[in-house]
């Protein structure tokens, strides 16, 4: 059963692994019926440049990562993938066509929640598989392509990491003593739809009131009004989904103005500035920050070993600790690269487009991160992460302890039912 499935060395090599659920002869799928003899072209587009890129350049390293052990494995049932990465910057359709004009047998991203909104219409209309790495906002498969076929998404939507977001703070102060939540946020459709959720979810959990809502511009040099407010109002907690360099600004300039004195801080993605972050700083913040569904300590390597694999792998080749960003490049080529293995050991033969989508929706796979499934919406399910975010001297760079994961059923709604839907329920 395992051969049929796909229980193949790439299977064991995408997890982290180094032993194989087979034979090497038996498992691989090298002598399959019309399976091409040249490479599998393959695009990504993603931040490469810019400040965006602290986020795109660790899609890029983790889906570099993916495509190093699934050649050295003998690659999709024997075609090697050669990688074409190219700058998202505000051209998604246009880089989504041109990869199609070459022949791409499948794309990745691309990192903006915009850009994906735009694409994810043409995807349908060209019928050539998109395995989006982030651009996580919540109307995607809700509104903007709600019966997909081609368009699919690895990394957890805003719903869940938001919904994370409000369980973690509730675990860590009670929902007795959370009266009162404030935001800051950037100000695009990503910021707006991830403190949407919250609010929502932590209003059904605790009854708090909103007390205060900031939307700083990306890459706003000063969010001093914004941290003027919060002093003010001194909320009990104080939700951000600023990224990157946002997450800098924001920490150093709340430090130097008592700030953390005065509420909890949860972020959502606090963690993507995991290599700009100083030791005082995070020290001072005391934040819980999300890794949405990725963290390199968990699970803890004594349970999953190839996570801590990942980290030292990242270290190794790019000199950097790996973010959940990391994780959503080499989780999407993860999940197109099973799921075509998979479908050619069950078909005899290369798939088509058709066939590689219908594979994909429901199709479970592993990485280091754990297990992961791709929704009937499209949508990749996996557990959240949430930790209180510490300074580890080995490390030289900030690490997260006392981790709470959750898994899809607590953070996501079930299908056929909206997000606002699903948290007016409760």
């Amino acid at each position: 059963m395992l051969k049929a499935i796909g229980g193949t060395a790439l299977a064991a090599s995408l997890a982290g692994c180094t032993a194989l659920l087979g034979d090497d002869e038996s498992s691989q799928s090298e002598g399959a019926v019309d399976v091409p003899d040249e490479p599998v072209q393959a695009g990504l587009q993603t931040f490469t440049e810019g400040a965006a890129a602290v986020l795109g350049l660790q899609t890029q390293y983790g889906a570099e990562l993916a495509v190093q052990r699934i050649n050295d494995a003998g690659g999709v049932a024997g075609r090697e993938i050669q990688l074409d990465v190219v700058h998202e910057a505000d051209a998604h359709v246009e880089n989504y066509k041109q990869f199609v004009d070459e022949g791409k047998d499948v794309t990745f991203g691309p990192t903006s929640s915009g850009g994906h909104a735009a694409l994810a219409p043409e995807v349908e209309n060209q019928g050539v598989v998109n395995v989006g790495t982030d651009g996580t906002v919540t109307t995607l498969y809700e509104e903007t392509v709600p019966d997909p076929t081609y368009s699919f998404r690895f990394q957890n939507h805003d719903v869940m990491e938001c919904v994370a977001a409000a369980r973690a703070a509730v675990d860590r102060l009670g929902a007795d003593n959370i009266d009162t939540v404030a935001g800051i946020n950037p100000n695009y459709a990503f910021g707006k739809d991830e403190f949407s959720v919250f609010k929502s979810a932590i209003q059904k959990l605790t009854g708090a009131e909103v007390v205060y809502e900031g939307y700083p511009d990306l890459l706003a040099e000063d969010m001093s009004t914004h941290i003027t407010e919060v002093n003010d109002k001194q909320p009990d907690v104080t939700f951000s989904s600023n990224w990157g360099g946002d997450v800098t600004t924001l920490l150093n300039q709340a430090a130097a103005n008592n700030m953390f004195e005065n509420t909890q801080l949860v972020g959502s993605v606090l963690y993507s500035a995991v290599n700009d972050l100083s030791k005082d700083v995070v020290e001072q913040a005391n934040a819980v920050s999300g890794s949405r569904n990725f963290y390199w300590g968990e699970p803890t390597p004594s349970r999953w070993e190839p996570g801590k694999q990942v980290l030292q792998d990242a270290r190794d080749q790019w000199d950097i600790v790996p973010s959940a960003h990391f994780m959503s490049g080499y989780g999407a080529v993860a999940a197109w690269a099973t799921a075509v293995e998979k479908t050619v050991n069950l078909v005899g033969g290369w798939p088509s487009q058709e066939q590689i989508a219908t594979a994909l929706e429901g199709h479970g796979f592993y990485t280091p991160a754990g297990y992961h499934v791709m929704g009937q919406g499209h949508q990749g399910l996996s557990n959240a992460y949430y930790g209180d975010m510490v300074w580890d001297d080995d490390l030289g760079a900030p690490a997260l302890e006392n981790i709470s994961m959750h898994s899809p059923p607590e953070l996501a709604p079930p299908p056929g039912t909206t997000a606002s839907e699903w948290i007016s329920s409760w």
